[in-house]
């Protein structure tokens, strides 16, 4: 019989959410149908972009990540801008587990000519990630509040934390003033 006290106490419910949000996403994949797999793309082109994307996405964790532990999850291009989800191992008591930065980017001759993060994930499985990933993608572009899905799955943003683009960077508001 399935405990679901003992469940729901571990990982804030995510046990328990995580697999109805993957079901739920399996069944909404079949009507859109589901984005070409970032492997598809010629691994110098990934590195490159990689290697150029990783001084905005890992910030702080530059110092003690490497740029080949940051895995591909998400690779969608319309157009000039590139949609990206990049995984990193984190810290965690349960081993294998990933944290994902989601963002867009619009490359020119000299880097980036627009760099923007839409959201950070919580740390899950390695396995899973890519599946949360593009479930949250999905919900951004219908124009969801992915507010609304800071509980289990979404870290950033929350109701006091923006992303700044002029500075590029996360920023919080705390009693009326940004820090």
């Amino acid at each position: 019989m399935l405990n679901t006290k003992q469940d729901l106490l571990k990982n804030r419910g995510r046990w328990i959410c995580l697999p109805l949000f993957l079901l739920w996403w399996a069944v909404s994949c079949r009507s859109e149908g589901s984005f070409s797999s970032p492997e598809k793309i010629p691994a110098e082109r990934r590195d490159s972009v990689r290697a150029k994307l990783y001084p905005f996405v890992a910030g702080a964790h530059a110092a003690r990540d490497s740029v080949e532990a940051y895995r591909w999850e998400l690779w969608i291009e319309q157009g000039e801008t590139l949609y990206f989800g990049l995984s990193r191992p984190t810290r965690s008591r349960f081993p294998n587990r990933r944290e994902a930065v989601v963002g867009r980017v619009i490359p020119s001759d000299t880097g980036w000519r627009h760099y923007e993060e839409l959201f950070w994930t919580y740390r899950f499985p390695s396995d899973t990630m890519r599946a949360v990933v593009e479930g949250l993608y999905r919900l951004w572009r219908k124009g969801e509040d992915l507010r609304n899905y800071n509980e289990h799955y979404v870290a950033f943003p929350d109701p006091y934390t923006f992303y700044d683009q002029s500075q590029r960077r996360w920023r919080r508001v705390i009693a009326g003033d940004t820090l």
